[in-house]
């Protein structure tokens, strides 16, 4: 709590980090933002193709099933890859400025949040093209609490493979590793309730399913999360928080002497 005092008082410097980022990602870009919006169109008429043509795949709304998973996995992955490099990327400034370090990894991830949002547009967009797969009613109040709670998860990751990618370099590479496998352990391109009974309850434990499993509730059934998926997805996703800021906390101490 103290943290999130200090952070909130110093709001507008986290600002200013918070643009720097987001400008840096398209700076020399000659389509700037329009990248935002062409790598999940690519990949959603991609994976269509291949899901609904070759393999058969009968998904109900399949692209935009597969929009909303993909777009929070993108937010989750590309928000921890910047998060966990964030003091290497910042060398200069955390050796120079006396403002807390974990001041770094949240501008990433609220960096990348604004990137979500325009991401998160693009799959309202597609009601004009696929209204059937759409409930809009008062679920969607339900929107903001699950990407609350998906920041707070990147976070949290964050600052834990921030913390320790400082004093072991290979953090960053394990980093990358792991998202690929966790692309496909998560219910991305398919409903967690395809795979067979028995592995259901493990697939819940991840919390950025859940998070998918949710929204896709919302978005497109005009329900409220179901807590089947929703509290693995909170209580793992609160013992993520606890533990990257203790795992933080106690590598603060090291970060200037191994940036």
């Amino acid at each position: 709590m103290a943290a999130c005092a200090l952070a909130f008082s110093l709001r507008q410097t986290l600002w200013v980090l918070v643009v720097r980022d987001f400008k840096s990602r398209y700076r020399a870009q000659a389509l700037g933002l329009f990248w935002s919006f062409a790598h999940p169109l690519v990949m959603m008429v991609t994976v269509t193709l291949a899901f609904q043509k070759v393999l058969k795949v009968e998904i109900p709304n399949f692209p935009v099933f597969y929009l909303i998973g993909a777009v929070i996995w993108q937010f989750f992955s590309n928000s921890l890859l910047a998060t966990t490099g964030a003091m290497l990327d910042n060398s200069s400034l955390v050796k120079r400025t006396t403002f807390p370090r974990f001041l770094f990894p949240v501008a990433a991830v609220f960096s990348h949040l604004l990137h979500f949002a325009m991401e998160l547009a693009l799959v309202f967009a597609f009601f004009l093209i696929y209204p059937e797969a759409y409930r809009f009613n008062g679920a969607l109040l339900a929107l903001p609490a699950l990407v609350l709670l998906l920041v707070v998860i990147n976070i949290g990751v964050g600052l834990f493979t921030c913390g320790l990618n400082v004093r072991y370099r290979d953090v960053y590479y394990l980093v990358t590793s792991v998202l690929t496998m966790g692309f496909w352990v998560t219910p991305i391109i398919y409903p967690t309730a395809m795979a067979p009974a028995w592995l259901q309850p493990l697939l819940r434990l991840n919390p950025i399913g859940g998070v998918i499993e949710g929204a896709r509730d919302v978005i497109m059934k005009g329900e409220w999360p179901r807590a089947e998926y929703l509290l693995p997805s909170l209580g793992t996703g609160l013992v993520l928080f606890i533990v990257g800021c203790a795992v933080f906390r106690r590598q603060n101490i090291y970060i200037a002497d191994y940036v």
